[in-house]
């Protein structure tokens, strides 16, 4: 039995996930949910069966190893808003280094690494991911990330049919995303333009799949070497998703067209962030960071 640690385990959708694919091994992994919260009233509500919870601070580097002093693997699923995201991330890093964990995963789950470094908002991400790199270069851990596209589960927002929903959702607790067919009069997608006209793919992966590609790829017997294990539960074009999306609401569904000028428009409206000192070494002095 291996232990794996799911930092921000309690609080997200994504390690709800992941937990269960765990706990669906027959004990070939013991899940360890990492909480800044004691037993909070909400892992209590999540984890009926009395899952492990051990409180860190992740700002403690001797709360961090202490913690992980018997664990296995690290999955980081943490939504801390602001710079403190990376700070966390970067902490738990290290921290599993010195406790002797094996392989680690940052709070990744977005975009694929190509598309992610050409994203100025999520500079964060590609910080955190240079410093894994470099500890695997160093031999110091093992590591990966995980792309998965969209969550499939926004599409459940909408679902008519409470039970129909509630099995489309699977627990997902996020807000409309591009996809706004919880307005039953008037839905509408949100699809984005580029500056020759044309639309992107969209890829998405159910929440459930990506706890279960998670599992399958700590079976792996080789290491994962710093690779990028991505993930696709399907891949459509704009129109296809809109014809779908029109079939099982029954309703007439408007496509918005989003240009490439509309969105730096409001971009340029979004404040830009101080980063901490912890991590400027690696990242321009200021970035816009949103939606981590």
């Amino acid at each position: 039995m291996a232990r794996v640690a799911i930092a921000g385990g309690s609080s997200s959708t994504l390690g709800v996930s992941i937990i269960s694919a765990l706990e669906a091994t027959g004990g070939r992994y013991l899940p360890v949910i990492l909480s800044r919260e004691r037993k909070s009233n909400h892992a209590s509500e999540l984890w009926p069966r009395n899952l492990e919870v051990r409180q860190v601070d992740y700002h403690s580097h001797s709360s961090l190893v202490a913690a992980l002093c018997d664990v296995e693997v690290v999955i980081s699923v943490l939504l801390i808003p602001g710079p403190d995201w990376v700070t966390a991330q970067i902490n738990l890093l290290h921290a599993a280094e010195e406790a002797g964990c094996h392989r680690f995963a940052p709070s990744e789950f977005a975009l694929s690494g190509w598309a992610q470094a050409r994203v100025d908002i999520l500079e964060a991400k590609n910080v955190v991911w240079r410093a894994v790199q470099s500890s695997v270069d160093l031999g110091r851990i093992d590591a990966a990330r995980f792309p998965c596209g969209m969550f499939m589960n926004y599409l459940g927002i909408g679902c008519p049919g409470d039970a129909t929903r509630t099995e489309a959702l699977a627990g997902f607790q996020e807000g409309p995303y591009l996809f706004h067919l919880d307005n039953r009069h008037s839905p509408w997608v949100d699809v984005p333009v580029r500056q020759d006209g044309t639309t992107p793919n969209l890829t998405m992966t159910d929440i459930r799949d990506v706890g279960r590609f998670v599992v399958a790829a700590l079976d792996l017997p080789e290491p994962w070497a710093g690779r990028e294990l991505g993930m696709a539960g399907d891949t459509l074009s704009f129109d296809e998703l809109v014809a779908l999306c029109q079939k099982h609401t029954g309703m007439a569904v408007e496509a918005r067209k989003v240009t490439v000028e509309q969105l730096q428009t409001k971009l340029n409206s979004v404040p830009p962030i101080s980063l901490s000192p912890v991590w400027s070494f690696s990242c321009p002095s200021s970035v816009p960071v949103m939606g981590l």
